[in-house]
């Protein structure tokens, strides 16, 4: 760890790499972006997600919010735009990309609040969240209700609180239910003795068992007056006290990706046009990428805050009436920004804390460098690969038998992981998905040894449980197949010319299995299993001795090719 943290330190002082470097398969970079994907600008937003595929967790359009109450309002369909909504989903889910689309409160003061006081409105707006997960076969959904801060006020959240927590609860287990995400989007909260205003209202440790991710929007720290828009400390505080209240690996930090351009001072008479807009504290919002830009078209230098962790300048701008030079005003502006070093120095965080991540408001509002910057600490705290080899070259087992599934673990440079927590997974023809059937532990040169039994022809790997410092190492899948048992209760002594009957039975139960029956090593007939696995068929001698019977097993999808043991009758 010391090697990683090394890296990570380094990492203040980078180069400016494309945005699109892709990861060596020796060091892949860990997953840690995530954020949001405005109805807007998705020609600017798209590409972000897309040349950053190796690094992305998850995205949340941001295209809906509750209105009218209880109601899902779509606002991509609202904005008019020309590519259909249904054309981004495909285009996002043939990239394989978790998609969380995020719902907004676009109700006024205290509605939602109101609303989820009444079990039965609070009902009817689970249901109609988990329609649109369901109807859009979304992975999930991300909550931002920003009233109970921004319009409800304080004094409402006691009352509040436990009808969130009753809602996140039940709206966690529909969305569970149906194996689907639950994400929780709230401004920060903190420790009491940071003596930090905090929120809250969220009540993070109780919620925390019931969401798959809590992201903290670590911006919009000055609203009234010049001054950062996420402070370093503020923000760290956030995170120190969220990891507290719940495993860390749901935490996600969110990045602002603009600032703010305030007027500090106003000179002269300003135009009717400008009157109402130039004053002093007004603002002005400044996307990452177009910042410097600003800074430049103005003579301006920005000076980067290293106890902030974001950029600022200073700059003058005349605003003149077209009509009459004589009327003008000079405004005084001051910037605060966050460049690739405030991306650096938040994702760092991701690192020291063991995050699950980043969250970055929005996609397409950084510069090259910032997504550089990510990448970057991203690879250096990349979890280790873990390489699995099954050496169990059995390929056939007879039913009911044991054998030792065999494999060994190790890092790319052959070093071995002892210690190494794995199970033995199994699916055959009736699973859609891998089941658990055993587990053990790696000794010391990497290797285990699983006993396991399988009834029928299966796919079988083994797993190693993925950490922050590991990944999941999975083996090759093995195909082993079964050989069934016959039982079949043959009378020991039989007389000439009469005919026995003849229950038999394949082990496992398994129907369609065909079968033959040979006499003394020739057919006397075809048979196929019933739902038991079950066949019945009649023997009839007509000449005395020994005689001998066995069945001859079809190969099929469930089995091996095989034959019972070779039965022998005295006929007298």
């Amino acid at each position: 760890m010391e090697s990683r943290k090394s890296k990570i330190a380094l990492l203040t002082a980078f180069l400016l790499f494309s945005t699109t470097i892709p990861a060596t398969a020796e060091n892949p970079p860990r997953r840690i972006l995530s954020g949001w994907l405005p109805d807007y600008s998705l020609s600017r937003n798209l590409p972000t997600v897309e040349g950053n595929l190796d690094l992305l967790r998850d995205v949340s359009p941001f295209w809906y919010g509750l209105t009218g109450g209880m109601n899902v309002k779509d606002k991509y369909a609202l904005g008019r735009y020309t590519t259909p909504k249904e054309q981004v989903i495909a285009r996002l889910k043939s990239n394989n990309i978790i998609l969380l689309p995020t719902i907004t409160d676009d109700n006024g003061r205290l509605v939602l609040a109101n609303l989820l006081a009444n079990e039965s409105s609070r009902n009817t707006i689970v249901q109609n969240l988990k329609a649109l997960v369901l109807k859009q076969n979304y992975d999930g959904i991300d909550l931002d209700f920003e009233t109970f801060y921004t319009k409800d006020g304080r004094s409402t959240w006691p009352a509040l609180k436990p009808n969130w927590i009753a809602f996140i609860k039940q709206l966690s287990a529909e969305l569970r239910s149906q194996n689907k995400l639950l994400s929780v989007t709230t401004p920060p909260d903190f420790a009491k003795e940071t003596k930090r205003a905090g929120n809250s209202v969220y009540s993070w440790s109780e919620i925390g068992p019931y969401i798959d991710r809590l992201r903290i929007m670590a911006y919009d720290f000055s609203t009234t007056s010049p001054g950062p828009i996420g402070p370093l400390a503020w923000t760290e505080d956030a995170v120190k006290y969220a990891v507290t209240q719940m495993p860390a690996s749901k935490v996600f930090l969110g990045i602002p990706g603009y600032g703010r351009d305030w007027v500090t001072k106003v000179d002269g008479v300003c135009p009717t046009a400008f009157a109402s807009s130039v004053v002093v504290g007004a603002k002005a919002a400044v996307v990452m990428r177009e910042a410097l830009n600003l800074a430049t078209n103005n003579k301006a230098v920005p000076t980067y805050n290293s106890t902030h962790a974001e950029s600022t300048f200073t700059y003058t701008k005349t605003y003149m009436d077209p009509t009459n030079s004589a009327i003008a005003c000079t405004a005084t502006r001051k910037v605060w920004f966050p460049d690739e070093r405030s991306y650096a120095a938040r994702t760092n965080l991701v690192g020291k804390y063991r995050l699950g991540g980043i969250a970055v408001w929005t996609f397409g509002m950084e510069n090259a460098a910032a997504m550089s910057a990510v990448r970057e600490i991203a690879k250096s705290i990349a979890p280790d690969q873990v390489i699995g080899t099954i050496s169990t070259d059995l390929a056939e087992i007879s039913y009911g038998s044991t054998f030792n599934l065999a494999a060994t673990f190790k890092l790319p440079d052959k070093t071995p992981v002892a210690a190494l927590n794995v199970r033995f997974e199994i699916k055959n023809s009736n699973d859609s998905n891998w089941r658990s059937l055993a587990a053990g532990i790696t000794d010391a040169t990497g290797a285990i040894s699983v006993p396991v039994i399988i009834g029928q022809k299966s796919l079988i790997r083994l797993v190693s449980e993925g950490s922050w410092e590991r990944i999941e190492g999975i083996t090759a899948e093995k195909s082993i197949s079964v050989v069934p048992k016959v039982i079949l209760p043959l009378p020991t002594s039989i007389k000439v010319g009469a005919t026995y009957p003849i229950s038999g039975q394949i082990m496992p139960n398994a129907q369609g299995i065909k079968l033959s029956v040979l006499q003394d090593g020739k057919s006397i007939g075809s048979f196929t299993t019933d739902t038991n696995g079950s066949f019945n068929f009649a023997i009839t001698p007509t000449t005395p001795g020994i005689h001998t019977y066995q069945i001859a097993i079809e190969a099929g999808v469930k089995n091996s090719a095989g034959s019972s043991e070779l039965f022998t009758v005295l006929v007298r």
